[in-house]
Order: structure tokens, then C-alpha cells, then sequence
């Protein structure tokens, strides 16, 4: 695995709450531009954004932190590639999409643009994502066909993207 070693302990323990920590950055951040933008591009349909935008929040926290905690119990890793998972991670959420935790992050900030009813940050998280996304899909694939060959390759065939297909059979 090369440049992709094990890593134990502390180390590994310290990059997963950087990376708590970093996610509950990004929500004050994401936060502090729908309330300075509040009275730019309003998209309000009373209580319903409240309804949708908690719905899709609670979601995403929930699906980020189980697509983290799988990287951690199962590929004995964490999503920072300094201490990156040492084996290919197709259960729990990843048996459903490839990119559970990017999926669960479009819901926990969506959630938080349509809960503030701002046009402004669902534009804005539309951008990021489209670019984190294309970053994803043409970066991190070949980083993973590196590391994990065939067997990423068989995943990739079975397993979509972003979206999941609930309609196929899962592992």
C-alpha cells in the first residue's frame, strides 16, 4: 500500500475529532453566511422549511458519522489520507453509494440552507458540492483503483456513485 500505512493509536483518534471538528466549523461558517445573506434570495415556504431542512440535517449528521465510524471499525481508517482505511469499505452505508459521508455532508448543509429559507446558501452548496464532487469522482477513484485494484474496480461496477438505488440488492 505504500504511501497508505497503518496508523494506531492516538494519531488515528486525533484526525477523527480534527475531523468532528472541522464539520461543526463548516456548519457555523455555512450558518453565518445564511444569516448575513438572510434578506438575499429568500426561499421560504413557511413551516415546510422547517420540516425538510431538519429532516435533511438530522439525516446528514446521522449518515456522515456512521460513513466515519465504518471507515473506522471496518477499514481500520479514517477519511483523511494520512491515516487512510487499509482495506477497501463496502459495508453499512458504503454497500448503498460509494460516497455516503459526501451524501450525508449534501444533506446536513441542503438541510441547513432550506431550514434558513436561503437561496443563497442552496446556490452556494450547489457550487461547492459540484466541485467536491468532480474532485471526487476524478481524484479519489484512480487514488482508489490504485490502492485497491480489482476489487474496487467490482465495487464500482455494483455500487453507485452518490445516489443510492434501493432497488438493487445490497451486500
Amino acid at each position: 500500500m505504500g504511501k497508505y500505512k497503518v496508523t494506531e493509536g492516538p494519531l488515528k483518534k486525533k484526525v477523527i475529532g480534527l475531523f468532528f471538528l472541522g464539520m461543526l466549523l463548516m456548519i457555523v461558517i455555512e450558518v453565518g453566511i445564511g444569516w448575513a445573506c438572510s434578506n438575499w434570495g429568500r426561499i421560504h415556504f413557511g413551516w415546510l422549511n422547517q420540516v425538510l431542512g431538519t429532516v435533511l440535517t438530522i439525516g446528514g449528521i446521522a449518515l456522515v458519522i456512521w460513513s466515519v465510524l465504518t471507515q473506522y471499525l471496518i477499514g481500520n481508517g479514517t477519511p483523511a489520507p494520512m491515516v487512510a482505511t487499509q482495506k477497501l469499505v463496502t459495508q453499512g452505508p458504503y454497500s448503498y453509494t460509494r460516497n455516503p459521508m459526501t451524501l450525508g455532508a449534501v444533506f446536513l448543509y441542503s438541510g441547513i440552507g432550506i431550514w434558513m429559507s436561503s437561496g443563497v446558501l442552496i446556490i452556494l452548496n450547489i457550487i461547492v458540492f459540484s466541485i467536491l464532487l468532480t474532485f471526487i469522482y476524478f481524484h479519489e477513484t484512480r487514488e482508489l483503483v490504485e490502492r485497491f485494484g480489482e476489487e474496487y474496480q467490482d465495487y464500482r461496477k455494483r455500487t453507485p456513485f452518490l445516489f443510492p438505488n434501493f432497488w438493487r440488492k445490497h451486500e
